[in-house]
């Protein structure tokens, strides 16, 4: 404890003598008291306050730079992406399954109900349906006629059992437009046809429409071969 002169301002490391040695004159140094009990606990709490403060200052600091350069971060990270990794690669692999899984005729029915609409489409930018000789190709790729803006599908495929779709344009109202079914041959009771509302499919998907080279940039889709009807 450090001691000042109350005259000359001069300062003692010690308790002093009663007379000042660098001006002499009497100085009255109060005797130390004893902290009470109650102060103690209050310096000690004060104490432990300053101290947790200072811990949370540190805590809410910016993380080091080179903590995320260690090798427990780099393989935590990899544990992480390869986790979501297989999830992906299981969820696709259930919904492949699930697609193979069902019945020939239900998917025969969603294709020619995808390709009525197609065509319902074709038909709002061109004007007509595709002819005999441009056929469900048209739907892929450009039969060079104004106004078309396809592709329209990604790719023509065969029905469930390896049979082209049957597609034959009207001179008037709808085209015929058919699965052979799983006897393949056309004009029995298994024959599938799209729901007839497919081929009108009115205006709202126009507001914002691309053709599909849009919609996949960076994609190049492929078209199928001719597929004779």
């Amino acid at each position: 404890m450090r001691y000042r002169c109350p005259y000359c301002k001069h300062l003692f490391d010690e308790a002093p003598p009663p007379a000042c040695p660098a001006c002499g004159k009497i100085m009255i140094v109060p005797a130390m008291k004893e902290l009470s009990e109650r102060q103690t606990r209050r310096r000690a709490v004060e104490r432990i306050r300053r101290d947790s403060e200072r811990q949370k200052a540190s805590l809410q600091g910016h993380v080091a730079p080179g903590l995320w350069r260690t090798p427990k971060v780099y393989f935590a990270v990899i544990a992480v992406l390869a986790i979501l990794g297989g999830a992906i690669f299981r969820a696709s692999d259930r919904a492949s399954q699930r697609k193979e899984a069902e019945p020939p005729h239900f998917r025969a029915m969603r294709h020619v109900d995808v390709l009525a609409e197609a065509l319902g489409r074709y038909r709002f930018h061109v004007g007509t349906f595709p002819s005999v000789e441009q056929g469900l190709a048209a739907l892929v790729r450009d039969p060079q006629v104004s106004g078309w803006n396809g592709p329209y599908i990604n790719q023509l495929r065969r029905d469930p059992w390896g049979t082209p779709y049957v597609y034959a344009p009207a001179s008037n109202g709808l085209p015929v437009l058919l699965s052979c079914g799983a006897d393949k041959i056309r004009g029995t009771p298994d024959d599938i046809r799209p729901d007839p509302a497919r081929f009108d499919p009115g205006t709202e998907w126009t507001n914002g429409w691309v053709s599909a080279a849009e919609r996949l940039p960076g994609v190049t889709i492929l078209p199928s071969p001719p597929i004779e009807n």
